[in-house]
């Protein structure tokens, strides 16, 4: 790994942070220098010479402002259990009896590409998964402990024997994605190991066919001199632990499910009779009334042995009792009794606190950045601060969901992928190779772990790379993304002096409808694609309620998110086996542990978009943006303000920093028959779009010829308004290029005029079913 001494990264604990607050600030930098850290706040990203360029402004008197002695630190992937055994219960294995369910991934240490396979050589870590850990207390340093692992996929126990390693393993591979019962018994003083693999049978496995004969594995061994030493470290399950400094890191991480784990002491060696239960963790059930499986792990034993999750894997998954009739893992706690781990999960990087922020009861709500410059370099924080005591008029929605989703793509790196999307080669910038240098910072909910299933997390405490406010060209495209498309939008607002309050999807998610109630406004960014349903609900009665949204954007309020109660910084994102995906969850594992809710689209759970804002994600193309053509409806007297100052034929939205206009990218069209409201106005429609746009898959029912291209009817962006009863309504452009031609010619264009032109009036009291002067 290349390592770049100027390079200095960072994250908060969360994305936002209210007036009186506090937030707190983790920084690294690849070797130790000294670094200045000031406060700015961000206004617009694009740094090509068609638009502003990059704007922000200092904020002087920040009380975190200095220069700082930057130090190196780790970023440590690779999830587990800790288990809290204050009393050193499980310390000493003698006459102990492990079982155990394992369901192994990837066994074998044969994937170069695996982020398990290269080393990080700083502070002595060494990752590698050619050993995996199932449970145990294991200190290579010492050879004290003992510990249930996989070496290069065979079944193996580790202890120390007089300060000398001792290995037992069975004679067999573990084959991949198939249940196996480990029985792991250590004798009395100077009595034997005894290991044993059993392949089980159950609905999932190959296993159950009577015809295909279920072979034991059983090996034996001396114990040794006397009783295994006990070693320092904490019992965990799916990794090991080693000393860095004031904490524990993971080592030996595992990939694939555990389940059923169950510790004892005493009684039968073969059949457990009169054994004392020591821990009986069972990982279906939850300590929690609502019966979400978030963090903490549950033992049924009287010790109460209870233990926690690190690094997010992945909970509410199917285990070995699984019966394959349900998929909600509250009404069944049994058959998913498991977690899977991955070497690659990454949910808090973990670093030390380098300063903290106390939010300013003056500080105006917006879009923040804590900037960290060093040898001519600078790395951003961004942040928000929202409402404070006086909300505005005007909200501005960041889809703070959507940036966890893409948060560290890589996919622009993979060139055979992003060719086919962008339809040109991928271009490659500073951010990219950032990622490539730094794996270890994690995957995007696009991407797969390394043992090939998807990742549905995502998490503000690590340094997100594809978060930097300047331009980010995503997947090599011509235009912005993410934030820095957004800031188009709060660059426009800012030229209006128009003075608006921030509020991001956890905000919403948490504080409801309660948190919109008095806005007139709310302004979504350019791509809000995942919410959660409470987000929806609340946007629902704002609207319903008199209020007025504008969506600025393409293939908003698409698919489920969830954030983690109390813990909002963790997004989590299953994706089910319809529409248009990057991968999907396994049958049984496609309801989000955190919420209960059912992944997927919304508009398979009745919620689709169109009901919300009359247009819905429809196609995709990333070469070229086109414009926007005028229909009848934008002649309806209700309309004439959207497009006062506008010819009667001018085409709109030719030009733009998105691939040169305002209609591309991702696109949405309206349809009554996934609700788009009676009454909707259909203003303009999208001109000619390129071969390389096509039909969402979910619009697609069988694979026939003349389904994909832009002769389907549904390829098409529409600009929509819509009054409802209440007086409230909505404005869409359905299209994420949109906020991209809002700065062209100076703001002095046909875009910037009609979004301007909606505001204004989306302000104003009077209902949108009235025509006023």
């Amino acid at each position: 790994m290349k390592h770049d001494p100027t390079t200095i990264f960072g994250y908060t604990d969360r994305f936002s942070a209210r007036p009186g607050e506090t937030l707190s600030f983790h920084v690294s930098s690849d070797e130790p220098t000294r670094y200045d850290a000031s406060l700015v706040r961000l206004s617009h990203g694009y740094t090509g010479s068609a638009g502003p360029g990059f704007v922000e402004y200092d904020v002087p008197d920040a009380s975190f402002a200095g220069n700082y002695a930057g130090e190196h630190h780790v970023c440590q992937p690779g999830s587990f259990v800790e288990i809290d055994d204050p009393n050193s219960v499980l310390a000493d294995p003698t006459d102990v009896a492990i079982s155990v369910y394992v369901y192994a991934t990837l066994p074998l240490s044969d994937r170069a590409d695996s982020i398990g396979a290269y080393h990080v050589t700083q502070n002595s870590i060494s990752l590698t998964n050619k050993r995996q850990t199932i449970c145990g207390t294991w200190d290579e340093d010492t050879a004290t402990g003992y510990a249930l692992v996989l070496d290069d996929g065979v079944p193996t126990v580790l202890w120390g024997d007089d300060g000398q390693a001792r290995t037992l393993s069975t004679a067999s591979v573990l084959q991949a994605n198939h249940w196996y019962r480990l029985d792991l018994h250590f004798g009395s003083a100077a009595g034997e190991v005894q290991l044993t693999q059993t392949p089980i049978a159950n609905c999932m496995n190959q296993f159950s066919d009577q015809a295909s004969p279920i072979d034991v594995d059983e090996t034996t061994a001396s114990l040794g001199q006397g009783t295994p030493a006990r070693s320092a470290h904490p019992f965990r399950i799916a990794a090991l632990a080693r000393r860095d400094g004031d904490r524990w890191l993971a080592v030996a991480p595992f990939n694939g499910k555990i389940g059923a784990l169950t510790v004892t002491r005493g009684g039968d060696p073969i059949d457990g009779t009169g054994a004392q239960l020591l821990a009986r963790w069972h990982f279906g059930r939850s300590s929690s009334d609502d019966g979400l499986l978030l963090w903490d792990v549950v033992d049924l034993s009287d010790n109460k042995l209870d233990g926690r999750c690190f690094n997010a894997p992945i909970r509410a998954v199917t285990g070995p009792f699984y019966a394959g009739l349900s998929e909600d893992f509250r009404n069944a706690p049994d058959e998913f009794d498991a977690i899977h781990f991955h070497d690659d999960d990454i949910a808090d990087a973990d670093w030390p606190v380098a300063f903290t922020f106390a939010v300013p009861d003056d500080l105006p709500s917006g879009v923040y950045a804590a900037r960290l410059a060093a040898h001519d370099k600078a790395h951003y924080v961004p942040f928000i601060v929202g409402p404070g005591s006086r909300k505005k008029e005007v909200a501005l929605l960041l889809p703070t969901a959507t940036y966890l989703a893409y948060a560290n793509d890589r996919t622009a790196f993979e060139a055979d992928g992003a060719e086919v999307i962008v339809s040109h080669t991928p271009i490659l910038n500073q951010n990219d190779i950032d990622l490539q240098n730094h794996p270890e910072f994690g995957r995007c909910c696009y991407e797969i772990h390394n043992d090939g299933s998807g990742v549905v997390f995502s998490s503000v405490r690590k340094p997100i790379i594809t978060l930097q406010p300047k331009h980010r060209a995503w997947y090599g495209a011509n235009g912005v993304w993410g934030l820095p498309a957004d800031l188009c939008i709060v660059h426009w607002l800012d030229t209006l002096d128009c003075e608006f309050d921030v509020i991001t999807d956890d905000d919403l998610d948490a504080g409801g409808y309660e948190l919109l109630a008095d806005y007139k406004v709310v302004i979504t960014g350019a791509h809000p694609e995942y919410v959660t349903r409470g987000e929806l609900d609340a946007l629902d009665l704002f609207t319903a309620r008199g209020g007025r949204l504008m969506y600025l954007g393409g293939n908003g309020f698409f698919a489920t998110a969830s954030f983690v109660p109390d813990q909002p910084y963790v997004m989590e994102l299953r994706r089910s086996a319809g529409g248009t995906r990057p991968h999907q969850s396994n049958y049984g594992e496609r309801r989000h542990a955190t919420s209960g809710e059912m992944a997927g689209l919304w508009r398979h759970k009745g919620k689709a978009p169109q009901r919300l804002t009359g247009v819905g994600f429809a196609a995709q193309g990333f070469d070229r943006s086109t414009h926007y053509e005028r229909l009848e409806d934008s002649r309806d007297p209700l309309a004439a303000f959207v497009f006062e100052g506008i010819g009667d034929d001018e085409i709109i939205g030719d030009f733009g920093i998105m691939g040169g206009g305002a209609a591309g990218a991702e696109i949405d069209c309206y349809d009554p028959a996934l609700g788009s409201p009676p009454g909707t106005l259909v203003l303009a429609t999208s001109g000619p779009l390129t071969d390389a746009f096509l039909v969402v898959i979910e619009e697609v029912y069988e694979n026939l010829p003349g389904q994909g291209g832009t002769e389907h009817p549904y390829v098409r962006s529409d600009m929509v308004l819509g009054a409802l009863e209440g007086g409230g309504g909505f404005f869409s452009v359905g299209s994420i290029a949109w906020t991209a031609a809002l700065s062209h010619n100076g703001y002095d264009n046909n875009v910037a005029r009609i979004t301007g032109n909606v505001l204004r009036r989306f302000v104003a009291k009077e209902p949108l079913d009235q025509i006023i002067d």
